[in-house]
């Protein structure tokens, strides 16, 4: 995602309605050297004045995601198009808990197409949410709106509008798993590299409390023989005074 600016159009307008009061009020002005400049030098104050009280706003947009892949492209392209109808929808249906569920899917579609710009290979994790579990939200949700449309709902359509309520969650949930799974690879390489720095940690004496762990757990190997050893004894003594 990428910040853009949008300048506002205002300022034009201010410019512009200078040089229409000009020619309207003054329109001999205009005809001499001096009063050109000086509505131009008016104008371009408005315009700069406007420029400071209407600065423009900053929006975000989605980048273009470029794997390098045309299919692959056109699939992601798609899919973000699903998405954002399923936000048009989210804002045309008010119900707390499909919107709860809809922003859901919406930010789990985001990250799942992000990833796929990142590694095009995780694809094939994705097949399915792209070529079904997505679409189908889309679909349930252009049928949730035409139920909601209607004036008199029986009760056919209250007992469908229910089912797709309830649905809502449960498909909320597959996309964010179907998210979460793009990193489990990443999450076992992690461990993995862990691993291997505290192992260089301890090996080069830089990591205290894994050192002495190591060798807490050496000495207590080294001890435990001879506490097992103690005990016998102990208990061949108890064994002796008893039989005597």
């Amino acid at each position: 995602m990428k910040k853009v600016h949008l300048k506002s159009a205002i300022p034009i307008y201010i410019a512009a309605a200078v040089w229409l009061l000009a020619g309207l009020v003054f329109p001999k002005l205009l005809m001499k050297l001096p009063g050109l400049i000086g509505t131009i030098v008016v104008s371009v104050a408005g315009y700069a004045v406007g420029s400071k009280l209407f600065p423009g706003r900053d929006i975000t947009v989605e980048e273009k995601i470029q794997t390098g892949d045309a299919q692959l492209d056109k699939d992601i392209a798609d899919g973000r198009a699903r998405l954002e109808r399923l936000k048009a929808a989210n804002a045309e249906i008010p119900h707390p808990g499909i919107t709860s569920d809809l922003d859901r899917m919406t930010k789990a579609g985001e990250q799942i197409f992000r990833e796929l710009g990142r590694d095009p290979k995780k694809v094939t994790l994705v097949r399915r949410f792209m070529n079904y579990y997505l679409p189908t939200a889309e679909k349930l949700m252009e049928q949730y709106k035409l139920l909601s449309a209607a004036e008199v709902k029986g009760e056919n359509i209250q007992s469908a509008m229910q089912r797709i309520e309830s649905s809502m969650g449960m498909i909320a949930d597959a996309f964010t798993k179907c998210a979460d799974n793009l990193f489990k690879d990443d999450e076992m390489d992690i461990d993995a590299e862990i691993q291997v720095m505290k192992t260089m940690l301890t090996g080069d004496s830089l990591l205290e409390n894994a050192a002495n762990d190591i060798r807490s757990v050496a000495k207590n190997q080294e001890s435990a023989p001879a506490e097992e050893n103690k005990d016998e004894g102990e208990r061949e003594i108890k064994l002796t005074l008893g039989g005597h």
